[in-house]
């Protein structure tokens, strides 16, 4: 029969052509992608700071860190320059910011990551595109970077056949519904209140807060009123641009927020940034082909198929570097206490154990599934459990990196990478990502170049300004900068 123009059953998106197409890429049988002149973006990394010395983290101090830099040594790989080395133009998409969870998923790292597992998933899927899933989307920094950035990496292959998405905060899915109804208007609308807002600023925060008490029911009704849904979206962008440490949602989805105070200079400057980044994020929406809702991450897990790639950026808990035994029952609920971040309250042990849970469902099922948290030694030790596909106890380290936290020198996040069952491809990508790491100017994991003496230790006086300082910034989100120059 004709195939031209006929809808491709092996990647699923592109379409048949007569010969052989000027642009474009081809299966071979090794269900390799092989591009044919497609479009590349110009991709240079930005370097900031400096990678700095154990000595200078303060979860690597004293005794219980002593112990703890062993534990990340032996049991994962700890990548220096994580937070060093940024996407370009990494702060285009912020907007929202202050925002939990924005920082660490701009990094050159993070996107390297996802797109080498994405073409490892594209081999074992036979040559199907996975999709993206994202059950705690958030600010979108991770879809909105790899739409934009991903080809880079593959040259120019797409890596995600259509992106799934939920969260439990309803004004930012509700906004990105709104971005995708109204387009330009979403935009123009915003920054005209934005600048009435602005007039009046302490005096219209109190306001927008109080007509936010009932924001949940506004959006629940956007397809019957779709202007006040808008408004609705615009207050709460509003809110989180002007707030001190970043906002919460209550139990019974009221806005929590502290107004920062601003000159009017800076509020226009602000406004300047908003219109650029608000666009940036529309356009992307509308080019994307995701789908978005209001729900649960447990029920957008259960939309992923053995063929998907599930990002889950958990909500973390507290962060602790006690050790923990490798046989433990339940080691995700080891130290994991409450830290209020996500919608219901809930992101301590037992939320931890319900994330192992349903992790442990989807690779069962041959879902591959990225899990970002705490590199607390307990959720190390759950997350390393579920790897499977015969990997030895000595090779799990491979699948787990660690590095500091982007704004402090308290914390160490990690970063697992679950193949799924039946992924072969999957299962050997993490040593392409840390081959490729060092390519781009990552440091040497394997000669342990971040633990090689390089500086001189921190003397007693800095060490007794670090302590205190840290701890007062643990949770502070610079406006400025979404990254410290430690």
């Amino acid at each position: 029969m004709d195939q031209n123009g006929v809808l491709c059953a092996v990647c699923g998106i592109g379409h048949m052509r007569n010969g052989r197409p000027p642009r474009g890429f081809t299966v071979g049988a090794d269900f390799r992608a092989v591009p044919r002149n497609l479009l590349v973006p110009a991709y240079q990394p930005t370097r900031v700071g400096s990678m700095g010395t154990p000595s200078g983290f303060n979860y690597f101090a004293n005794v219980v860190g002593g112990a703890y830099q062993q534990f990340v040594q032996q049991h994962t790989c700890y990548v220096g320059k994580f937070t060093n080395i940024l996407v370009p133009s990494s702060e285009q998409f912020a907007w929202l910011s202050p925002y939990t969870g924005n920082k660490h998923n701009r990094t050159h790292f993070t996107q390297l990551a996802l797109a080498r597992v994405a073409q490892a998933k594209f081999v074992d899927n036979r040559g199907r595109l996975p999709r993206l899933i994202e059950p705690f989307l958030g600010s979108g920094q991770i879809f909105l970077n790899s739409a934009c950035w991903g080809t880079a990496f593959t040259d120019g292959v797409p890596l995600f056949g259509s992106v799934v998405a939920g969260d439990l905060n309803h004004y930012v899915i509700g906004s990105y519904w709104t971005m995708r109804r109204m387009g330009d208007r979403f935009v123009t609308e915003y920054l005209k209140l934005a600048k009435i807002w602005d007039t009046q600023l302490f005096g219209n925060f109190a306001q927008l807060l109080a007509d936010l008490q009932t924001g949940r029911q506004a959006l629940l009704n956007a397809g019957n009123d779709p202007a006040t849904a808008m408004l609705t979206c615009l207050k709460y962008i509003w809110l989180v641009n002007r707030c001190v440490h970043g906002t919460k949602l209550n139990s019974t989805g009221a806005v929590v927020a502290t107004c920062k105070d601003r000159t009017a200079d800076e509020l226009s400057a602000l406004r300047t940034q908003e219109q650029t980044r608000l666009a940036a994020v529309r356009d992307k929406v509308l080019e994307v082909a995701i789908d978005f809702e209001c729900r649960d991450f447990r029920r957008t897990c259960e939309l992923a198929d053995r063929t998907d790639i599930v990002f889950m950026d958990c909500p973390f808990p507290v962060f602790n570097n006690g050790l923990v035994a490798g046989n433990h029952l339940a080691p995700e609920t080891v130290g994991s206490a409450t830290a209020n971040t996500y919608g219901t309250g809930d992101d301590g042990a037992e939320f931890q154990k319900v994330i192992v849970d349903v992790a442990r469902e989807l690779v069962a099922e041959g879902v591959t599934v990225l899990l970002c948290n705490f590199a607390n030694p307990g959720l190390v030790h759950a997350y390393q459990r579920l790897v499977g596909n015969n990997v030895t106890a000595g090779n799990l380290k491979y699948h787990t990196f660690t590095y500091r936290s982007p704004a402090t020198t308290s914390e160490a996040y990690q970063l697992t990478v679950l193949p799924g069952a039946g992924n072969p491809t999957v299962t050997a990508s993490p040593q392409r990502i840390l081959a490729d790491w060092r390519r781009h100017g990552g440091d040497d994991v394997a000669a342990g170049e971040f633990f090689a003496s390089r500086e001189t230790e921190l003397s007693d006086s800095e060490r007794e300004y670090h302590a205190p300082h840290d701890a007062a910034e643990e949770r502070r989100q610079d406006e400025d900068s979404d990254f410290d120059d430690f």
